[in-house]
């Protein structure tokens, strides 16, 4: 091989090198290579690209979130939905019962064996109405009744699925978060007059995690304040001076008890005499 053809090879393994981001030959491993981290796996690239990298591991990670939030409100839109269709027919229902009554009111304080004698026949065809507008009316209401009381079982079941994907995401974003972090917050909440039923309206993780942060901040705060009340005491605190030499057994000290103060006083005056 010729040595052109030889430095045209080395000088394209070094180009090919640098745009595959890897080592060129003869450079020392490491000098612009910087580990970083990315889903709990350790990559190894050139330290040029580590904020497009990063850029790129956020730009990942709010589009996640994005899709979370967008997926939380597509299905509020279709229990919303379900709820406006619910409703109208619950309308719908409620109209049609409220029309039976009043032709069972049209039916009041008819006298039927009177109106049988004196026309059978009309008699007859009026009751059969009038049975068949009871019944109309009866299973109307059982529909409504139990129409109703499904709602309220799925929109606890729903409630009960948003609090548990919220409970979910802030088991991951939040470090710690336990049910009893969850009870804590219910209180800090109800501290400022919001009761556990709003609190079960809220499914979305954004406003717990404000809650949250809230709530540390307060806490830090009490903390804090403790610690500078605690200095400012041991501050003012008269200091205890010790000495080292002893008082004689005999001798007079502040702390004794009147009694012996004063016969031990007495003691020395005699001595001194």
């Amino acid at each position: 091989m010729r040595d052109e053809d030889a430095t045209d090879l080395a000088v394209d393994a070094g180009v090919l090198a640098q745009v595959a981001g890897a080592q060129a030959p003869g450079e020392l491993e490491g000098d612009d290579h910087e580990e970083v981290e990315h889903d709990g796996q350790v990559y190894r690239i050139p330290r040029a690209l580590k904020g497009a990298f990063l850029m790129h591991g956020d730009y990942t990670r709010k589009t996640q979130e994005l899709g979370e939030h967008r997926r939380s409100l597509e299905a509020q839109r279709r229990a919303h939905a379900q709820e406006v269709e619910l409703a109208q027919a619950d309308i719908g229902d409620r109209a049609q019962l409220h029309l039976l009554d009043q032709q069972l009111e049209a039916y009041q304080g008819v006298d039927w064996e009177a109106y049988g004698q004196a026309d059978p026949q009309g008699a007859q065809a009026a009751w059969a109405e009038f049975t068949q507008t009871q019944q109309a009316r009866e299973q109307f209401a059982w529909s409504l009744t139990h129409r109703t009381e499904q709602g309220r079982l799925e929109a606890q079941r729903r409630a009960a699925a948003q609090l548990a994907e919220t409970g979910r995401v802030l088991s991951q974003e939040i470090d710690g978060w336990s049910p009893e972090v969850a009870a804590k917050l219910v209180e800090y909440a109800g501290a400022f007059g919001v009761t556990l039923e709003e609190l079960r309206e809220i499914a979305d993780p954004r406003l717990w995690k404000i809650l949250h942060r809230a709530h540390l901040g307060e806490q830090l705060e009490k903390q804090q304040a403790s610690a500078r009340t605690l200095a400012q005491t041991q501050a003012v605190r008269p200091a205890i001076s010790v000495t080292g030499a002893a008082v004689p057994g005999g001798g007079v000290r502040d702390e004794m008890a009147t009694g012996e103060w004063i016969r031990r006083r007495n003691e020395q005056a005699l001595k001194g005499r």
